[in-house]
C-alpha cells in the first residue's frame, strides 16, 4: 500500500526524461528476472521525485517491480507511464503489480507486431532497395526512421502516463476483470507465438509405408504445429509438476536434440 506521505507532482519534463532513460530497459538481463533490473532502474528517478527519501515506499516499489518482467521495449515505456501515474495517485501497489503483470505479455505481442514484424521489414526493404540503386537516401532514411522509433519512447511514456492518470478510477473499480482479461490475452498471445519461436518436427527422411509418406505429414495433416505445442506443454509439466531443475532441462533438450539429429529423426 502506498504511504500517506506528501507526494510531489510530476511534470511533463519528468515523464519525458523517464522515456529517454528507458533506453537502458534492456540492460541488466538475468535468466530469472529478464528485464526487471533495467525496467526498475528506468523508473527509479521518477519514482524518487514522487516520494523523495521514503525508504518504505522505495522498498515496496523495488519489490514488485523486480519480479519477472519481459516485454517489447517501446511498450515497456508505455507501461512505465501507467505504473508511475498510478504510483503518483497513491494507488494500492498490489493493484499496480497486477496491472503490470497482466499487461506486459499482451504489450510484448503488440510491440513486436508493430515494430519488429511490420516496421523493421518494411523499412529495411524500402531502404535496401534504394541503396541497391546507388541512392545515399537508403541508409539515411533507415537511420531517420529508427531515430524516430528510438525517441518515440518519450511519446509512449507520456501516453501511458496520461492513460494511467485518467483511468485510475476505472482500473480500481474493475481490477479483477481487467487483470483476468489481460492475463487471458497474454496467454493467448504467447501461445500464438509458440510455432514462431519453437522449431520442433521430424526429419523429411523419416518416412513410413510403401508410399514413403513422411512421419511429419501425419502431424501436419491432423493439427499443424501440434509438436511445438506439445513440447511446450511437456516442459511446463516438468516445471510445474516435477519441479525439474532449469539447467537440467536445458542440458537435456540439447542432448536429446543432438541424439535425434544424429539418428536422422529430426
Amino acid at each position: 500500500m502506498a504511504s500517506n506521505v506528501t507526494r510531489n507532482k510530476l511534470t511533463k519534463s519528468d515523464i519525458s526524461k523517464m522515456g529517454l532513460y528507458s533506453i537502458i530497459e534492456q540492460a541488466g538481463f538475468s535468466f530469472e528476472r529478464m528485464q526487471a533490473c533495467g525496467w526498475t532502474e528506468s523508473m527509479l528517478p521518477t519514482f524518487q521525485k514522487i516520494y523523495g527519501d521514503s525508504e518504505e515506499d522505495l522498498r515496496e516499489f523495488m519489490t514488485y517491480n523486480m519480479q519477472f518482467m519481459n516485454t517489447e521495449m517501446h511498450m515497456a515505456t508505455f507501461l512505465m507511464g501507467i505504473v508511475i501515474s498510478m504510483e503518483e495517485a497513491g494507488e494500492d501497489r498490489n493493484l499496480i503489480a497486477n496491472i503490470k503483470n497482466g499487461l506486459f505479455g499482451p504489450f510484448a505481442g503488440l510491440g513486436d507486431a508493430i515494430f519488429w514484424f511490420t516496421l523493421l521489414p518494411i523499412s529495411a526493404a524500402i531502404c535496401c532497395s534504394l541503396a541497391q540503386d546507388g541512392s545515399v537516401l537508403g541508409p539515411i532514411l533507415y537511420i531517420a526512421i529508427w531515430f524516430v522509433a528510438a525517441i518515440s519512447r518519450i511519446w509512449f511514456a507520456q501516453w501511458g502516463y496520461a492513460l494511467g492518470a485518467k483511468a485510475v478510477a476505472t482500473i480500481k473499480d474493475e481490477t479483477k476483470y481487467i487483470t483476468k482479461a489481460a492475463g487471458i490475452l497474454g496467454v493467448t498471445v504467447i501461445g500464438g507465438l509458440i510455432p514462431s519461436y519453437i522449431s520442433f518436427g521430424f526429419s523429411e527422411n523419416l518416412t513410413y509405408g510403401i508410399a514413403g509418406d513422411t512421419v511429419q505429414s501425419i502431424f501436419d495433416n491432423v493439427l499443424p504445429n501440434v509438436l511445438p505445442l506439445a513440447f511446450v506443454f511437456f516442459i511446463y509439466y516438468l516445471f510445474k509438476k516435477k519441479n525439474a531443475n532449469v539447467i537440467a532441462i536445458i542440458v537435456g533438450i540439447i542432448a536429446v536434440s543432438i541424439a535425434l539429429s544424429f539418428l536422422g529423426w529430426m
